[in-house]
């Protein structure tokens, strides 16, 4: 009998054998599918069907793990080629309509530590009425379903720098870390409450596989925090995770962050965080000499560069042959290192997807 995902999963993150790897594919740009729609795609059509591959899927079985109650989503102004919005984070966002992108950041909920305050007591309470509040009606059931899925259940522990820069933004998240320390140290400890209660909820209703961390916390070159700055603020943090985690028999602490980590993957794997996705090759996150520098011990997802299957078949030969070691030993799921921008061509996607199959021995 075949294995599942799950089983698969779990198998290559412990460098065990497997029937076949799980397929790892990552989201597409709206931009993208309109350029695949004009190349060849039949409009509408979901492009991993139609190719005919099943990727690995993921059961999130999370609460709500942030801002909560939620800030209330809201259009300020219409524009022919933006929209200015309140989005889900309480930012005043500029969203342009042509292309998929980031949006221009106007205004943050918090602007001052008089400003960090109000949004943790408004959004981040931790008593047990609000702990509640944050799981729906029929959240237990939802949990049972996902268990039986045969793919690996996972669950948000935590998006501490994520939360604070997002409802601040960097430079003055950066300010806050340095001239409020108490406040960030105080709510990064509720977020920890928030994550620490979940898992307790979950492991009393099916087997969890992997810890969510999602951090963006590192651009190009390096992180956003100093490393002496993240051993105080977050690896405590990690820890009472990852500790609770494997108590329940899960050892997978996945940390989703773009750019450099390279400084701060020695803390990650004190404490018990050992997967790194995406492995975004153009900030140096490269999975062969990851492997060389930290080991068996660092587990990755990605490290697939995006430009390269931009570039076409020869470049998409080579990205794949330079990862192959690492497909072939375990403790790495190869997939393209971010999402799947608009330069990527639908020929070349297609290519992508036949080489990879072929690679992973997927038949």
């Amino acid at each position: 009998m075949p294995m599942t995902d799950r089983e698969r999963f779990f198998r290559v993150m412990h460098y065990q054998p497997v029937d076949q790897p799980p397929l790892r594919l990552v989201g597409v740009w709206a931009d993208t599918l309109e350029r695949w729609y004009r190349e060849g795609l039949p409009r509408g059509a979901d492009p991993h069907e139609h190719l005919g591959v099943k990727p690995m899927g993921m059961a999130n079985i999370s609460g709500q793990t942030l801002a909560w109650p939620p800030f209330e989503r809201r259009v300020l102004e219409e524009h022919e080629d933006h929209t200015v919005e309140i989005d889900d984070y309480g930012r005043k966002v500029k969203r342009f309509k042509a292309s998929t992108s980031v949006p221009e950041w106007l205004e943050y909920p918090i602007e001052s530590p008089a400003d960090l305050r109000r949004v943790m007591d408004e959004r981040f309470a931790v008593d047990q009425a609000a702990l509640d509040a944050r799981f729906p009606a029929g959240w237990e059931d939802s949990v049972r379903r996902a268990d039986t899925l045969g793919v690996p259940v996972a669950i948000n522990v935590g998006w501490y720098y994520w939360t604070l820069r997002s409802l601040a933004g960097v430079e003055t998240a950066s300010y806050l870390v340095h001239d409020a320390p108490a406040l960030v140290e105080e709510l990064f400890e509720r977020i920890n409450v928030i994550a620490l209660d979940g898992i307790t909820r979950a492991v009393g209703l099916t087997r969890l596989d992997v810890m969510i961390f999602g951090e963006d916390i590192a651009y190009k070159n390096g992180p956003f925090i100093s490393p002496a700055m993240h051993q105080k603020l977050l690896s405590p943090r990690y820890r009472r995770i990852m500790d609770l985690a494997r108590a329940h028999g899960c050892d997978v602490g996945w940390m989703g962050s773009d750019g450099d980590l390279r400084l701060l993957v020695p803390q990650y794997l004190e404490v018990g965080v050992n997967c790194l996705e995406p492995c975004e090759v153009a900030a140096g996150m490269v999975p062969v000499e990851l492997r060389r520098q930290f080991g068996p011990q660092l587990l990755m997802v990605g490290g697939l560069d995006k430009r390269a299957v931009a570039v076409g078949p020869k470049a998409i030969d080579s990205e794949i042959e330079r990862n192959r070691s690492l497909m072939e030993e375990g403790g790495y799921l190869p997939s393209i290192d971010h999402s799947v921008s608009a330069d990527i061509s639908w020929s070349n996607y297609c290519y992508f997807i036949e080489a990879l199959m072929r690679a992973l021995g997927i038949a």
